[in-house]
């Protein structure tokens, strides 16, 4: 059963909309508003879960979040619920919301709460999702269970609670090893396939040089000889920066802005005796691969289900 639902802009973790018919049937309250805040905080605030989605395990509900352009949605569950159910809950959510609601609306939201009239939307998508029975005909579970399979969700965990006047706050930390594929880069656009050309012509304009200088190496002069090596390092180089460009890695900017620097030197010594259009033309070359590098971002992930 799905208990709660919560909505919240992602860069600054503010509440836009939730349940609010939250109660059980004999009146109690089903949840406790303060816990689930402190929990969300502390699960949003120290983990990478704007990026990634991600679930947490308590003794007695388990809350799944899962990210969407500007927004976070979580549900909140109890512990037997299937997680296929969950995310296919969130994923229909996000949905419906990022139809009713653009990016700028979100972006000027001041006040917590300040979309509260979404929760018209909610409450029967929960109830509908709290019957599974009725969802057969509305959503494809094989296709659901298929992603979350290759791309399973990370699991957050209470490692310690303090307390003191009975208010228990959580300490979350973020898995260290993440289970399944990496997330991708997005799709190369036409600059980026560009600046790929260009970068193997120079490679290939390198390449030419180092044999010519491997046939000559016995007569020419020592400066020839340098100048191939310098061109064998530059082939390697650029090779490392088309890596950098088109695979998804840790420290891709750091690594983007050290082959950018050792090029730079490089191409200075092989080309400041060449005409001035030579050497901006290489320059123009690496800085583009350069800027391409920095320009491409993970993709975002929209939700997929069908009805």
């Amino acid at each position: 059963m799905i208990l709660y639902a919560l909505i919240l802009r992602s860069r600054d973790i503010l509440p836009l909309t939730s349940t609010t018919n939250y109660h059980c049937s004999n009146g109690e309250s089903a949840i406790d508003l303060k816990l689930i805040n402190k929990i969300v905080k502390s699960v949003l605030k120290k983990t990478d879960l704007p990026k990634n989605k991600c679930f947490l395990r308590t003794n007695d509900k388990t809350y799944y979040f899962l990210p969407c352009l500007n927004i976070i949605c979580m549900a909140m569950c109890i512990p037997s619920y299937p997680q296929v159910l969950a995310y296919s809950f969130l994923e229909e959510l996000a949905g419906e919301f990022t139809k009713k609601y653009d990016r700028f609306k979100v972006e000027q939201a001041l006040r917590p709460y300040n979309l509260i009239e979404f929760d018209t939307t909610i409450h029967p998508i929960q109830q509908m999702y709290n019957k599974p029975q009725q969802l057969t005909s509305r959503i494809n579970l094989a296709e659901i269970t298929r992603d979350i399979t290759l791309d399973p969700p990370q699991e957050v965990f209470i490692v310690e609670e303090n307390s003191k006047n009975n208010i228990h706050t959580p300490q979350v930390i973020p898995p260290t090893v993440r289970v399944g594929p990496l997330p991708t880069l997005e799709p190369l656009s036409f600059i980026d396939k560009t600046s790929l050309i260009f970068t193997i012509c120079l490679i290939v304009h390198s390449i030419v040089v180092v044999m010519d200088t491997w046939r000559s190496w016995t007569t020419e002069e020592d400066e020839s000889l340098d100048t191939g090596w310098l061109h064998f390092c530059s082939i390697l180089f650029r090779l490392a920066q088309m890596y950098v460009l088109t695979h998804k890695q840790m420290y891709r900017w750091k690594k983007g802005w050290a082959l950018f620097l050792v090029l730079l030197s490089v191409d200075w010594f092989l080309y400041f005796n060449d005409d001035l259009w030579q050497v901006i033309l290489v320059y123009v070359i690496t800085t583009l691969t350069h800027t391409c590098i920095l320009r491409r971002k993970i993709a975002i992930k929209l939700p997929q289900y069908q009805i």
